[in-house]
């Protein structure tokens, strides 16, 4: 290859759909096709809104791929030494499946929209989507059903205590793009692409919260308190 030349990555358009949820829960992405299955289950962690919790696994045509685990009856393959290319193509029907917590059991259809598309920037990428991602354990669709009914004011003892534990708020239909978009940072540096247009810097909120850290690290967990060391520190010079 010539100096100066890189092999270019093709991209995947991918339609992440939560089974079982009315209204749909649901994220288009564009993906980089070489991304492996483990870093594709981060990524949908972050477009979905989950908090990667839990064990998760990709099945296609009867295969399987997640993390080890002892308490498994069947053979899952390490989902990190598997591409998001090579399962696309053996996918039937256009879609697989992605199983996330065991428990709730969240099940998810992965449909490949499009595949050997033009390298873009910046990628990964989500292009949209809608309606929120349930929280964490609340019992699965059943749950997220009482859950949607108590924040639409009808009377429903289990939804109540979910809501209750989300402090009273919860809104089925915020899709919160602008959180997303900060979750897939990371994951749009680590593809860095050449011709990446700089991006507008973020708000200090990192390091707003590392100074926070440190004052609580030195025992200060006030403004107050902050005032006191700051006046200790000059009465001290003036001496």
């Amino acid at each position: 290859m010539p100096e100066g030349r890189r092999v270019l990555v093709p991209d995947i358009r991918l339609r992440i759909e939560l089974l079982d949820t009315d209204p749909l829960v649901w994220r288009r992405v564009v993906v980089p096709e070489q991304i492996n299955l483990h870093r594709f289950h981060e990524l949908i962690q972050d477009v979905m809104g989950w908090g990667d919790c839990h064990l998760y696994e990709f099945e296609c045509n009867g295969r399987y791929y997640g993390e080890p685990d002892e308490w498994s009856d069947r053979s899952i393959a390490l989902a990190r030494n598997a591409k998001l290319k090579a399962l696309a193509a053996r996918a039937k029907g256009g879609a697989f499946h992605y199983l996330y917590d065991f428990g709730d059991g969240w099940e998810h259809r992965i449909v490949i929209e499009a595949t050997g598309l033009k390298e873009t920037n910046p990628c990964p990428r989500l292009i949209d989507g809608a309606m929120a991602c349930p929280p964490e354990d609340i019992g699965g669709t059943v749950g997220y059903a009482a859950l949607k009914a108590a924040a639409a004011g009808e009377k429903d003892s289990y939804g109540q205590e979910l809501l209750e534990a989300l402090d009273g708020e919860f809104d089925p239909e915020a899709l919160g793009e602008e959180e997303i978009a900060d979750m897939l940072e990371p994951f749009q540096a680590g593809f860095r692409r050449f011709g990446s247009a700089p991006r507008t810097p973020r708000p200090a909120r990192e390091q707003l919260l590392d100074v926070e850290a440190s004052l609580k690290a030195q025992g200060i967990h006030s403004i107050e308190e902050l005032m006191q060391v700051l006046q200790g520190e000059i009465d001290k010079n003036r001496q």
